[in-house]
This record gives C-alpha cells, sequence and structure tokens, in this order.
C-alpha cells in the first residue's frame, strides 16, 4: 500500500502541473522525435558509351513527344568583332541563363536520334546544344560553362585539326570523353564540301575520322555534321557504311519526329541573335534568318 500511494500521488502532482500550464484546456501529447529525414538522392547519370554525353534530370520532369526540336549551331566563342560567326561568351552565358530560367532542357545525340527515328519522347521544351570544328574554346569556355549549367552538349570535332593552333588537342578532349558531359563527333578529317569529292575521298573523311576517334579517345561514333551542310545520296550511303546513324546540316530549320536522319536541319546561332529572335529559333519553323 505505501509503494502504490507514492506513486499515485506522483501522478496527481504530474497532472496538477498540466493544467497549471495549460491554463484548464487539454495538453496534446508530447512528440516523440523522429529521425531526420533523409535527403532526397540526386539523380544518378545513366551509364552512356565514353564520349558520349548523359544528363541528371528530375523524377517529375515530364515527357511528350513534341512538335519540332531546334538543334542549335555554334562555332568559336571569343571575342573577335566583326565576326557573327564568333559569339561572345556572355552572349553564350545569358543564352544558357535563358534556357534555364524559362524551363528547357537540353538533350543528348542519343535522345535526338531516338525522337526522330522512334519518335520517343522527350523532356518539354527540348533543345540540342551543338558546336562545330573543335575549337580550344569549345575546352576552356565552354565545357565549363555547360558542366556550372549542367547541360549536355555535342562537338563535332574535324579530326585533322586536333592540336593545332586555336583548336582542342586529344589530351583535352580525353579528358572530355571521360566526363559524360559532352558527346564528341565527327566533322571529317578535313573539313571538305564532300559532294565535290569522288566516293573513295569522301570515303576516306569519313571513315579516316571515325578511325580517329576510335584509335585516340576509343569511341565507336555514330554522328556526324557534314561540313558546310554539303552531302548528297552518295555521301548519305558512305556515312551509313562507316556506322554513322544520324547526320546534321547547315540547311536552315528545326527537327521533327520522322525526318530524315541524314540530313537533319539546324538553326543558326551568331552573335547578331538577341533575345526576340532566339526565343523565335527556339519555338518557330518560320523564324525570320537574320
Amino acid at each position: 500500500m505505501k509503494r502504490f500511494f507514492r506513486i499515485g500521488g506522483a501522478a496527481l502532482l504530474a497532472a496538477g502541473c498540466v493544467l497549471a500550464a495549460g491554463c484548464g484546456e487539454e495538453s496534446a501529447p508530447a512528440a516523440v522525435p523522429a529521425e531526420a529525414a533523409a535527403p532526397a538522392a540526386e539523380p544518378q547519370l545513366p551509364p552512356v558509351p565514353r564520349g558520349q554525353a548523359a544528363v541528371r534530370r528530375s523524377s517529375d520532369t515530364a515527357y511528350s513527344v513534341p512538335e519540332g526540336v531546334s538543334v542549335l549551331m555554334y562555332h568559336m566563342i571569343g571575342s573577335e568583332k566583326g565576326n557573327d560567326a564568333i559569339m561572345s561568351a556572355d552572349n553564350l552565358r545569358w543564352q544558357l541563363e535563358y534556357l534555364r530560367d524559362n524551363g528547357y532542357h537540353p538533350i543528348t545525340m542519343q535522345e535526338l536520334c531516338d525522337y526522330v527515328t522512334k519518335q520517343a519522347p522527350l523532356p518539354s521544351k527540348p533543345v540540342c546544344l551543338t558546336f562545330d570544328d573543335g575549337y580550344e574554346d569549345n575546352y576552356t569556355i565552354v565545357y565549363p560553362m555547360m558542366k556550372e549549367f549542367g547541360f549536355p552538349w555535342t562537338v563535332f570535332v574535324i579530326t585533322g585539326d586536333v592540336g593545332k593552333p586555336n583548336r582542342m588537342t586529344w589530351e583535352q578532349l580525353n579528358e572530355m570523353a571521360d566526363s559524360r558531359a559532352v558527346t564528341i563527333a565527327s566533322h571529317t578529317v578535313t573539313h571538305p564540301r564532300l559532294h565535290n569529292l569522288p566516293p573513295e575521298e569522301v570515303r576516306r573523311e569519313i571513315a579516316g575520322a571515325q578511325q580517329a576517334l576510335k584509335e585516340h579517345l576509343g569511341i565507336d561514333n555514330p554522328w556526324i555534321a557534314y561540313p558546310y551542310g554539303d552531302y548528297d545520296e552518295t555521301v548519305d550511303g558512305i556515312a551509313r557504311e562507316a556506322g554513322i546513324r544520324l547526320a546534321v546540316t547547315t540547311d536552315a530549320g528545326r527537327v521533327h519526329a520522322g525526318s530524315y536522319p541524314y540530313e537533319l536541319r539546324r538553326v543558326w546561332i551568331g552573335n547578331q541573335v538577341d533575345e526576340a529572335h532566339f526565343r523565335d529559333r527556339l519555338t518557330r519553323d518560320d523564324y525570320p534568318i537574320i
């Protein structure tokens, strides 16, 4: 009995304290501390072949088959005045910021290929970013900037120019090939007008670039940009023989599901492209040429 009286007294004392603290209102049960919620796992990069870009997207990214895709075509990034093809780094940055701030999703060459050939769905507001020739600034400016934004992109390399002044080196390209941040593809060996050449020379240009990418980077490359956008049926056939599955040109326009994969159009981007023209190039097949 003595032990029971002590327990009961302690309970009454505790109840009195609760009433005093709660001004006569019923008190909610004390919350039991819960374990801190684990942070959401960062999306993992999907496995891709060496020299191909991969991209992280959140699990709630919406996918659908778009009406069209703009494949943007850049060249050199620098400060040379009077040459519209040489994009300033500041202009490139505001364009990437525009894409990010307006919900665009840069896509890989593999995603573009699947869209064209299989009508595969793409993330909302897709766009494809490509750079021609393999200038050194693609390593010193474009590569770190694209990693900053988390955007996949593609560089079409003239393999015979690698290591020359103002061009990337094989060492730089090897670093990029390991990064899964960029797709490295062919722009032929010497950048000729292919349809003017005999078939055996076309074959040397296309197959020779394939061999160089394999030898120096360990890449089995399926993508090409035709120099000057110049091609014909013979060129297309030789590209197929060399393992090419998709070719881009310099013909103005956007890409659509079902487009012929060996003559995809692209959208020229130069220093004269202001925000209004940039927006048109992202959304309109009939964008004004400037």
